[in-house]
């Protein structure tokens, strides 16, 4: 492992170090260094905004889906999208991955019956799932989603994207409330785009 050995102590020296955001309640993993490239699509500001190329460690624990922090003075989040081994000689030496930036924080919640209000009227139940549940919330761009390659200005939108952790385990019908105020309901969760997050199409969730 000295090539992947040298590498990591590389990264610790130019690199960014980050923690791996931890289920509610548990400690954040500590102690992470990756190395990254700004995405050079200067003509498309909202991928130079969103997408980071980046490497990790031989030996890092991080994994498709988690979430991480720089620990740069900026506090930005990112979603591990995918992980791939570079070897030499049939050993790791490091791995590449492709980050998503995370721009909202909000609680995930499921509805679980109904019930009356102090006015008698019928009111909806919510069961938290998460708390503090990071994505990234976008627009859907029509015809390719976030990978689109018509000219800045010809955007088609149509409806609302959230990318999520697998983990955080949404379902149709789960609602997710950004800390900016707004209500999402989820109504379509494409599981099968990335092995570990999920894309859910929102609608304005409207139920009380």
């Amino acid at each position: 492992m000295s090539i992947g050995f040298d590498i990591a102590d590389v990264f610790t020296e130019i690199g960014t170090q980050f923690n791996i955001k931890a289920a509610s309640g548990e400690a954040d993993v500590t102690g992470g260094y990756l190395d990254f490239e700004m995405n050079r699509q200067v003509t498309k500001p909202f991928i130079r905004e969103v997408f980071l190329e980046c490497f990790f460690a031989y030996d890092t624990p991080v994994e498709a889906g988690n979430v991480i922090e720089f620990q740069d003075g900026t506090g930005r989040r990112f979603m591990v999208m995918n992980k791939t081994q570079e070897n030499f000689e049939n050993e790791a030496i490091l791995y590449e991955g492709v980050l998503y930036k995370c721009n909202v924080s909000g609680e995930l919640s499921r509805p679980s019956g109904e019930v009356f209000d102090s006015n008698y009227r019928q009111t909806t139940a919510w069961e938290s799932i998460r708390t503090e549940a990071f994505a990234l919330l976008s627009d859907r761009l029509f015809g390719t989603d976030l990978e689109q390659d018509e000219p800045i200005g010809q955007f088609n939108i149509e409806s609302q994207l959230l990318y999520l952790p697998h983990s955080y385990g949404v379902q149709q019908l789960d609602r997710y409330s950004p800390r900016s105020g707004e209500y999402y309901k989820v109504e379509i969760i494409a599981t099968r785009r990335f092995d570990q997050v999920d894309v859910c199409y929102l609608a304005e969730d409207t139920r009380p």
